[in-house]
């Protein structure tokens, strides 16, 4: 890992002066695309692993409100009452989704308008809609190729081969096996599932985007390019974002609102720019719309960190016009929040009542001209908007205070089994990403270090990395035992997925301090081979040799048992590692390996269990599609 200072970021870096010391002067598209090409190549490699194994459908009857949400905001209808093309019976009568939640969407607003333009971009192809998918999946191999043959033109070659004409001669041969094995998908059709494949599409340019902005809190955070492309590549493996990519559910876009957060209050904290502090709490604002209990409870952590922040780089030796400058960086949080309250106004008719209010009031409607009960505005017979709670300020607090009551009792409990094993039988939150044990492990020895008089780099950033994964916690506090316990949370414990990021985040630091002599390139580039050949490999054992069985709780439990033995195995290294001189190769090996195990799971949910989805479309490549009906057999779902 680099050991350059915050100086050496505000000049150019050796190996980019070296590369772009001869070149002529550049156009303004040019020269971003040289000075960002790294972040751009993760963009394209994001959106194409997304669009290679992934389709367009739903996975949970949750995404009913958001497709619903989207077709009502198309067709210019209101977006509170289900008008029924999604969740419903062929009569028209509201399904048992929908008839337990009194047939009313309460989501918030802010996936269904993001996806719009995919909507309205697919419109464009009609029923050929598909065929702008396949096109745009055989160009991304081809940018990236070209993209690097002209910025970094000495990668462009491996032993003396220009590797790129190779990658443009396969994507050329995939086109033409796409279009041999091309059919349409209907667009026009009453029941085309067309929002489906739209919000799915913006949660891949969500996905994507995330991708970039965990590489470039990475890149401010260790300043060296190898090792940041590595915690990209581990913080997205140890989690379920690849998963959630190609759902329709809201969680990508929680997620990577709150990378955003992460990225901007990181930055503030190593360069001190008030602009990326102002942007950091404007995108709170965004996140509260997207979940305002996350959004809350993010605010309020990271208000406390700023405060205790600027307290402690001397803010009341500041002259008193900057020190309230300062201080007034979190209002940016109500600009990017007016979204969330004009679409709280337009729902609830209260700017500060979130949207899912209208399940508490269940609002219920009467018979065919009767008045709708406890509706505050009704059209035909429509429910335009739903009253505000009743006593103002007092009764917004209280609902506050009802929503953060955790089940004390229950607590630890709770805790231990979300982390190491729910009672429902989903994975585990470190199943999923071990990397939250070595951050929980990272936390103590800077403690230790900081007692002793050392000040660890990066001290700062990574006392807030944790208090925004507090934060997310306590956002569901109340929901812990739901969380351990249901079955309908699945395959992971959904709801916290946010946590996976600054988790992750602290176990790659961790890692950068358990492992650091081992080269930066040379170990992004192995995790890279480690995960090209152990997650098939892990997947064909899976399906062929069935080690824990062949039903879904099977294979929970397979890579459950994988994921801890090599997280055990990892720590006993780790720790003997001084005493017994063990080489940094066999710990690097552990690392790779525990690594690849939570992407193979995430491969197997996305891909091999594409089958259990619905009210959507099969894969979105045909030739992808092709391979999968002839060489996998997947038997009747059994999802809990």
């Amino acid at each position: 890992m680099s050991s350059r200072r915050r100086k050496s970021t505000t000049n150019p870096q050796p190996d980019r002066v070296e590369e772009t010391r001869d070149m002529p002067e550049q156009g303004v598209v040019s020269g971003f695309l040289s000075n960002n090409l790294i972040p751009v190549l993760i963009f394209l490699f994001a959106l194409f692993l997304t669009l290679t194994f992934s389709n367009p459908a739903l996975f949970l009857n949750d995404e009913w409100i958001t497709v619903n949400q989207l077709h009502q905001l198309g067709e210019g209808h209101q977006v509170t009452v289900n008008e029924g093309k999604y969740g419903t019976f062929l009569n028209g009568t509201p399904g048992p989704y929908f008839q337990a939640r009194h047939n009313l969407l309460g989501y918030t607003m802010m996936l269904p308008v993001l996806s719009l333009p995919a909507l309205w971009f697919f419109g464009l192809f009609g029923d050929q809609f598909r065929l702008a998918i396949v096109l745009l999946w055989s160009f991304l191999p081809v940018a990236m190729a070209v993209l690097v043959d002209a910025y970094r033109p000495q990668y462009a070659r491996w032993h003396g081969v220009r590797w790129i004409w190779l990658v443009i001669g396969a994507a050329f041969a995939g086109l033409l096996a796409n279009l041999a094995l091309y059919y349409p998908w209907p667009f026009t059709a009453p029941d085309a599932p067309i929002e489906t494949a739209a919000v799915i599409f913006t949660n891949h340019l969500l996905f994507a985007a995330l991708a970039v902005m965990i590489y470039l809190i990475c890149r401010t955070l260790f300043e060296d390019t190898w090792f940041s492309i590595f915690g990209t590549i581990a913080c997205i493996s140890c989690s379920s974002y690849v998963f959630w990519a190609a759902n329709a559910k809201d969680h990508m876009l929680l997620i990577a609102m709150t990378a955003a957060v992460v990225l901007f209050l990181v930055r503030y904290i190593r360069y001190g720019s008030l602009r990326d502090a102002a942007l950091g709490f404007a995108f709170i604002g965004l996140l509260a719309w997207a979940r305002p209990e996350v959004g809350f409870t993010v605010f309020v952590f990271a208000v406390l960190y700023y405060v205790a922040l600027q307290v402690s780089r001397g803010l009341l030796q500041k002259r008193p016009v900057e020190a309230v400058r300062a201080l007034c960086i979190p209002l940016a949080t109500i600009i990017g929040a007016i979204p969330l309250l004009i679409n709280n106004a337009l729902v609830t008719g209260n700017p500060l009542v979130p949207a899912f209010y209208v399940y508490e009031k269940k609002i219920l409607a009467g018979a065919s001209g009767e008045e709708i009960i406890g509706a505050g505005e009704a059209v035909n017979g429509v429910v335009q908007s739903v009253p505000a709670p009743p006593g103002g300020i007092s009764g917004f607090l209280s609902v506050l205070a009802n929503h953060f009551s955790p089940s004390w009792s229950t607590l630890p409990g709770d805790i231990f089994g979300i982390l190491f094993a729910p009672a429902s039988g989903n994975m585990s939150l470190v199943a999923i990403s071990p990397l939250i044990v070595l951050a929980i492990i990272l936390l103590p020895v800077i403690y230790l270090d900081w007692r002793r008089g050392e000040r660890p780099q990066n001290l700062a950033a990574v006392a807030f990395l944790a208090v925004i994964a507090c934060a997310v916690w306590v956002a569901y506090i109340r929901s812990l035992p739901g969380l351990n316990a249901s079955h309908g949370i699945v395959p992971d414990i959904r709801y916290l997925a946010p946590f996976y990021l600054p988790a992750g985040l602290l176990g790659v630091y961790a890692m950068s301090r358990f492992n650091g002599e081992y080269g930066s390139r040379k170990r992004t580039l192995l995790q890279i081979a480690v995960l090209a050949v152990s997650a098939p490999v892990l997947l064909v054992v899976m399906m062929l040799i069935h080690p824990t069985g062949a039903q879904y709780a099977d294979y929970v439990m397979f890579f459950t048992r994988i994921s801890f033995v090599l997280l055990a195995v990892t720590l006993i290294l780790i720790a003997a590692r001084k005493r017994f001189e063990i080489s940094h190769a066999w710990i690097a090996a552990a690392l790779l390996l525990l690594i690849a195990i939570p992407f193979a799971w995430q491969l197997m949910m996305v891909f091999l269990y594409s089958a259990a989805k619905f009210n959507g479309y099969p894969l979105w490549i045909p030739l992808v599609e092709t391979l999968y009906d002839h060489f996998i057999v997947v038997s009747t779902p059994d999802l809990p």
